[in-house]
């Protein structure tokens, strides 16, 4: 087997798929699983990387376990597949080196959206992370954290472009490094594909308590950049000054961070003729239009939906782990499934699951959880669903100003619809329960809901 993708989609399914293969007996094991990851580093997990951004963990910390040597999976780091050749069950790297499969697995994730600002790329056209001006960054990558960690100082003024769930985690950290942080969301209010109006406010009190500048409906319409002295070249030639805004006002800037959303990276499966829609079309079986090629993790598009998030893309590694893997073993064989070799231009069949184990991937209700941390405390965040209700929902909805707590749920007859918590996250495990399992609710009065003290 042949991972295409180090990140934290990839490294889960291998850690899974050695799992599986330890828990079908001792002795030897066939396993061969190769996993080849772009990025030079260990595998680590995304989630934390504006922990290390403002300084509360090393790069280290937040690194994910990888396989003992012989273990049957080795990794190929900072080595970058370039083309899959379905005819010849292969996958080509930009070191020249072929490297053959059985099957395939795309964990390619997905890239940051570059938006098209008057000023960001190179006066020749190139639209890509390297032809970016200095002190212009993404940041979704460790490489990312990295170079903007060491450019940030005291005072330093940084301009955040985007008010999601990443520009927020962005500009809290730069704030918590001791910048003079200003956070431009063209939306109306931060985060709204978690909060509604009312926890985007409490939200948007806790960032200025850290010290971020904070601007709503506020679309930015270029960089403005300074030319270097004689001999500069690259991205040095271009260092970033400011940021210009709809209006013609100027945001002066040091460093600026485009945190504009994310794209999956498609480019390797549409290029092998892999059905792609806004990302990788894979079926309940996580498989792609090929039988022998699946795809998880952020570039995975499974029943019209890219979840994008580290929880859904750990989910779709474990389901594929079983899949690939005989649980329990068929008479005679042991470890993964047994994949007659692909070698010709029709693919062969694939094995059916063993008959009374269903290993499809159903989707995930996923939970968003953010904890941004301060001087004066910390802000819980977690949100579920959708928290608009429709006419007939019940909408439960607590708020405490003088503790900064806000709680709302929607309910659509015994069901949760969606929620938002900041500030107190107490009940939110009975919550994350009921909606990650589609369960009924009891039969209690629904403000129990979002109490600990039966309402009172």
């Amino acid at each position: 087997m042949v991972i295409v993708g180090g990140g934290m989609a990839g490294t889960r399914l291998a850690q899974q798929l050695l799992a599986q293969a330890a828990g079908v007996g001792t002795g030897p094991v066939a396993l061969d699983v190769t996993v080849i990851g772009e990025e030079p580093h260990p595998a680590y997990n995304r989630v934390l990387l504006a922990e290390v951004l403002a300084g509360r963990y090393a790069p280290e910390v937040i690194a994910l376990p990888v396989p003992a040597a012989g273990a049957g999976v080795r990794r190929l780091s900072g080595v970058r597949v370039v083309r899959v050749d379905r005819p010849t069950a292969e996958v080509l790297c930009d070191d020249g080196r072929r490297v053959p499969y059985d099957a395939l697995v795309l964990a390619t994730g997905s890239n940051p959206v570059l938006p098209p600002l008057r000023g960001l790329f190179e006066p020749d056209g190139r639209d890509d992370l390297h032809a970016l001006p200095d002190g212009v960054h993404a940041f979704r990558t460790m490489d990312d954290c990295l170079a903007l960690g060491a450019a940030v100082r005291p005072g330093t003024r940084a301009v955040v472009i985007g008010g999601g769930l990443l520009g927020v985690s962005a500009a809290r950290a730069l704030a918590q490094r001791g910048a003079q942080v200003v956070l431009a969301h063209q939306g109306e209010h931060l985060m709204e594909r978690q909060l509604d109006p009312g926890a985007s406010r409490l939200l948007r009190r806790h960032m200025a308590a850290l010290g971020v500048e904070v601007h709503t409906e506020c679309r930015v319409r270029g960089l403005r950049t300074r030319v270097a002295g004689p001999g500069g070249g690259g991205r040095a030639a271009r260092p970033v000054r400011a940021v210009e805004l709809a209006d013609g006002y100027a945001l002066e800037a040091d460093l600026v961070v485009l945190a504009c959303g994310v794209r999956p990276r498609v480019g390797l499966a549409r290029a092998a003729g892999l059905e792609v829609a806004h990302g990788i079309v894979v079926d309940d079986e996580l498989r792609t239009s090929d039988p022998r090629v699946f795809a998880i993790g952020d570039c995975a598009e499974h029943d019209g939906v890219v979840y994008g998030l580290a929880g859904p893309a750990q989910e779709q590694a474990d389901v594929l782990a079983r899949l690939l893997s005989l649980t329990p073993p068929l008479p005679g064989t042991r470890g993964l499934r047994p994949l007659a070799p692909h070698r010709g231009s029709a693919p062969d069949p694939v094995p059916q699951t063993p008959e009374g184990l269903d290993f499809r991937y159903p989707g995930t209700r996923a939970l968003t959880r953010l904890t941004l941390a301060s001087t004066s405390g910390p802000l819980d965040l977690a949100a579920f669903g959708n928290p608009t209700p429709a006419p007939g929902d019940d909408v439960i909805h607590l708020t405490d100003a003088t503790r900064n707590t806000y709680r709302k749920v929607v309910v659509r007859g015994d069901r949760l619809l969606g929620g938002i918590l900041l500030g107190d996250l107490g009940t939110v495990g009975a919550l994350a329960r009921a909606w990650e399992g589609d369960e009924p609710l009891p039969a209690t009065p629904l403000l129990h809901l979002l109490t600990n003290d039966g309402g009172s």
